[in-house]
C-alpha cells in the first residue's frame, strides 16, 4: 500500500508527536508499505531521520509561534497540490493541524464538486488530542490563556479539527475520551470513529543493569539511595509539574525530582523560581531536552514516574516508562485496561501526590507488568489496528 502521511512534528527534534508518527512509519515500512512523508523542518535541527524506504518531503517550519496555519501549513498545502498532479496514494494519512488547508480543500469538493479526482483518495486524520476540549478544560480549570492563543491558535485549532472530521473517510483516536468529545464537540460520526492508543518501542525502552543504573545516576550527580521521581515531556501549565516542586517539600530529603524535557519559557520559569524560592536546588535535577533515543536512561535510573496533568490524550511517556519497569502514578487520561504497576491520582493536592508517590515507592512488593505492555503497546500490532482502519476507509469512502 503506498501511503502519504502528512505531520508536523517529524526527528529532529525528538519531542512533543514526533517519535509516535516515526515508531508507526517505521513498523509500516517494515510491513512492506510504500510510505511518503511531508513534514515540518526546523533548517539548524540536523540531520533529518529517514527509516527504511521512506521518502520525506520537509516543510519549514512556523517562525513565530503560533503562526503555522498562515505559514507552514500553507506552504504544504500549495506543495501537496502539486504533488498531487503526479501522485496517487491509497491512503493519506494525516496528524493534528498541519494539513488544515488540506481538510477545507477538500471539504469544499466534497460539497460542491464530489466528482473530483482528488476525493478518489480516502482521508484518514489521526487526533492526538481534541482542540476543543482542551480550550474548554483550560478555562474550566482557570488555566492561563495568552491573547494569542485565546483569540487566534485556539479558534483555528478548532476550526480545523472540525473540517477535519467533515473530510475525513475516518478518524483515529489515541483515547476513548478523545473519541467521545469529538463526537459531542465536532458532530464526528462515531460509525468512523476508531480507538487506537500509542505504542511503545520496548526494545528501546527496556530495564537494565544495576551496573548500568548506578553508572548513570552517579552522572546525573545522583546517589545511590536517592529515591527518583521523574517526570519527561514538554512543560506546560496543564502537566503541573510545579505540583511535583511543591510535593517534594512533603517528602524525605533523599527523594530527588528528575525533570527531563523543554518547556513553556513562561512556565519553565514559574518553575525555576519555584525551585529557588523553596531552597530546592540540590534536589531537583534538570535536564531539558533529550534526544528520543536517549531517554529511556532516565526511566531506567527512576524510581517512579509522575505525571500530574490535569488532562491528557495517551502520553507515550507513561507507556515507556511501563516498559522499562517503573511504575507510574498518572492522571488525566486511563488506559483501556488494568496494567499492574499503573496508578492513578485522584487528587492533585501536593501533600497527597507525596503520600501517595512514597506509598508505591517503598513497597517492595509493586512491580509493573512489563511482558503484557510490550504485547500490547507493540508498534508493531498498533500499524496492524491502523491497516484495518485504512481498509475501512477505502471500503466505505463516499466520493
Amino acid at each position: 500500500m503506498k501511503i502519504l502521511r502528512i505531520i508536523y512534528d517529524w526527528p529532529p527534534p525528538w519531542q512533543g508527536l514526533a517519535p509516535h508518527p516515526y515508531e508507526l512509519t517505521v513498523s509500516q515500512d517494515k510491513a512492506g508499505h510504500e510510505i511518503e512523508i511531508f513534514s515540518g523542518r526546523w533548517p539548524s535541527a540536523g540531520k533529518i531521520e529517514t527509516p527504511g524506504k521512506v521518502k520525506i518531503n520537509p516543510i519549514i517550519r512556523e517562525p513565530l509561534p503560533g503562526t503555522i496555519f498562515f505559514t507552514s501549513s500553507v506552504i504544504l498545502f500549495f506543495k501537496y497540490i502539486k504533488w498531487r498532479r503526479k501522485n496517487t496514494p491509497d491512503i493519506i494519512h494525516s496528524h493534528g493541524h498541519f494539513a488544515v488547508w488540506i481538510y477545507y480543500y477538500r471539504s469544499f469538493l466534497k460539497r460542491f464538486f464530489p466528482w473530483s479526482k482528488e476525493l478518489t483518495v480516502p482521508l484518514v486524520v489521526h487526533f492526538h488530542n481534541v482542540a476543543k476540549d482542551r480550550w474548554v478544560k483550560m478555562e474550566e480549570d482557570q488555566k492561563p490563556i495568552t491573547p494569542l492563543a485565546r483569540y487566534f491558535v485556539w479558534p483555528l485549532s478548532v476550526f480545523s479539527d472540525k473540517y477535519a472530521v467533515k473530510a475525513a473517510a475516518a478518524c483515529i483516536f489515541v483515547s476513548e475520551s478523545n473519541l467521545k468529545k469529538a463526537v459531542e464537540y465536532y458532530g464526528a460520526d462515531p460509525k468512523r470513529c476508531f480507538f487506537i492508543e500509542s505504542g511503545v518501542n520496548s526494545t528501546l525502552f527496556k530495564k537494565t543493569t544495576n551496573e548500568e543504573i548506578e553508572k548513570s545516576r552517579l552522572d546525573l550527580g545522583l546517589d545511590p539511595e536517592d529515591k527518583v521521581i521523574l517526570n519527561h515531556g514538554v512543560m506546560s501549565e496543564r502537566k503541573n509539574v510545579h505540583l511535583l516542586v511543591e510535593a517534594i517539600k512533603f517528602l524525605p530529603k533523599n527523594y530527588k525530582l528528575l525533570l527531563v524535557g523543554s518547556g513553556d519559557s513562561g512556565y519553565a520559569s514559574k518553575i525555576n523560581e519555584m525551585i529557588a524560592t523553596s531552597g530546592l536546588a540540590s534536589r531537583v535535577v534538570k535536564v531539558g531536552y533529550t534526544p528520543y533515543p536517549q531517554t529511556p536512561i532516565a526511566y531506567q535510573v527512576s524510581d517512579i514516574f509522575v505525571l500530574p496533568s490535569s488532562w491528557e490524550g495517551l502520553p507515550k511517556v507513561v507507556t515507556q516508562g511501563l516498559s522499562c519497569g517503573v511504575p507510574c502514578l498518572v492522571s488525566g487520561f486511563k488506559l483501556s485496561e488494568e496494567i499492574r504497576g499503573l496508578y492513578y491520582l485522584e487528587d492533585l493536592d501536593p501533600k497527597y501526590i507525596a503520600e501517595y508517590i512514597q506509598t508505591i515507592v517503598e513497597n517492595r512488593s509493586i512491580s509493573v507488568d512489563i511482558e503484557k505492555v510490550a504485547v500490547k503497546y507493540s508498534w508493531d500490532e498498533r500499524a496492524k489496528e491502523v491497516g484495518k482502519v485504512y481498509e475501512f476507509a477505502k471500503k466505505n469512502y463516499l466520493f
